[in-house]
């Protein structure tokens, strides 16, 4: 089940203390051809590179390996944009980041990303979940 978007909190990141601790972390990765979009093969959904925080790990570290995991990317420049809130059904937050990266490696996959693609903001592959599209509607 894909969780329902709820809203979009932009708040600096030194204020995101007063909404609830983020559980897991999105990149809009940006590289030099467009936006770096993963297949996952488990929600069948194109995304945002991301997942959830390990315990005792930084939500902006998250974000960074995630990218990694899921994309075969390193972040350079990384920075806060806000926290997103979802329900599935219990509301949940996620820091949301964005940075530069290279172009992802050509063929990239694992257990839990089929492909990697870049597009253009307007370019979407589909389908794409809500909470994915209204970040990139946003800041995309």
């Amino acid at each position: 089940m894909l969780a329902r978007f709820v809203a979009l909190h932009e708040v600096p990141e030194p204020q995101s203390a007063s909404l609830p601790a983020p559980t897991f972390a999105v990149t809009i990765a940006r590289s030099p051809q467009g936006l770096v979009l993963v297949f996952n093969r488990y929600r069948k959904v194109w995304e945002l590179p991301g997942g959830l925080i390990d315990p005792g790990e930084s939500a902006r570290d998250a974000a960074v390996r995630e990218l990694a995991e899921e994309a075969g990317c390193a972040a350079r420049n990384t920075t806060w944009l806000g926290l997103v809130e979802v329900a599935d059904p219990r509301p949940h937050f996620g820091a949301v980041f964005a940075c530069e990266v290279d172009a992802p490696p050509a063929n990239f996959s694992n257990e839990e990303i089929g492909a990697v693609c870049v597009v253009l903001p307007d370019g979407r592959p589909q389908p794409m979940g809500e909470s994915d599209t209204a970040l990139l509607n946003r800041f995309g």
